[in-house]
């Protein structure tokens, strides 16, 4: 009877000192979660190393995946501004002479050139951080091979890309600007995956880089294996609504572009139907 009467004295005092709603904590919870690294930093003002946390913080290869939920246009090389159709992953985006971005849009994490070894003008040009690593690892293989490939141009802005729209437009009329440069907005350059390469001494701007400077062969054969594709081909002007660029590339990632290059397809055909 005793006993029967401590125990139940040691219930009330357990339930009088007990707080109403309080969880019961959980057995070996463990160290708290590390806090996330931080963002890419940007590099709006030249050439900056990106440090070993930042490295980490860098997104793993975009993955393909079904992104549209209505059929694209078919004319899509009619000039007008529709907006982007949405993506699994910003980097598959459809620009083109139908298909914009927002004049506000800019990509979070651009940092400069220099980050994957560039130098001179070429490591001040602005990329995304994404495709760093890809893009030093094709430095690094252009100069094992004995060459020297410069970037002139990466990410610009809607406000870059009109300015440059208007200099082509003034410069050669509008018809023909249109199938030269992109009108602001409809420019992949705005997506910050996209560079413009040309190689040391070469003169020919609107020649034919590709068969004209031994850089030009390399990036055709070899630009894929680091993820960067040609999006305007010689044979192309019908399906990508521009002329001949053999010096413009976009990073869409190495799994996705040697999917594009299986499939024999150009660009703006192969994001449409992946």
């Amino acid at each position: 009877m005793k006993r029967s009467l401590v125990s139940a004295g040691l219930a009330l005092l357990l339930a009088a000192c007990a707080v109403p709603g309080t969880p019961i904590p959980a057995l070996d919870a463990g160290p708290a979660s590390p806090a996330p690294l931080p963002p890419p930093a940007r590099g709006p003002l030249g050439p900056e190393r990106i440090t070993g946390s930042l490295a980490l913080a860098r997104p793993a290869q975009p993955v393909l995946a079904v992104r549209y939920e209505a059929a694209l246009v078919v004319d899509h090389c009619a000039d007008r501004d529709l907006a982007a159709p949405p993506t699994s992953d910003v980097v598959f985006t459809i620009l083109d002479r139908s298909y914009a971005l927002p004049a506000g849009y800019a990509p979070d994490d651009l940092v400069a050139a220099s980050a994957a070894g560039l130098t001179g003008n070429s490591g001040t040009r602005l990329v995304r951080s994404v495709l760093l690593d890809d893009l030093a690892g094709m430095r690094g293989a252009w100069e094992a091979a004995g060459l020297s490939v410069l970037v002139e141009s990466a990410y610009r802005s809607y406000a870059s890309q009109a300015a440059t729209f208007n200099r082509w437009t003034a410069r050669l009329g509008q018809a023909a600007a249109l199938l030269r440069t992109a009108r602001p907005g409809h420019s992949e350059h705005q997506l910050g995956t996209a560079i413009d390469v040309t190689s040391p001494g070469w003169t020919g701007r609107f020649g034919d880089w590709a068969v004209e400077s031994a850089e030009g062969a390399w990036m055709v054969e070899h630009a894929w294996e680091y993820g960067f594709v040609m999006s305007y081909p010689a044979d192309g002007q019908a399906q990508t609504c521009y002329g001949y660029e053999p010096w413009h590339y976009r990073w869409i990632g190495r799994d996705a572009a040697a999917a594009h290059r299986a499939s024999g397809l150009h660009l703006r055909k192969f994001l449409e139907d992946r």
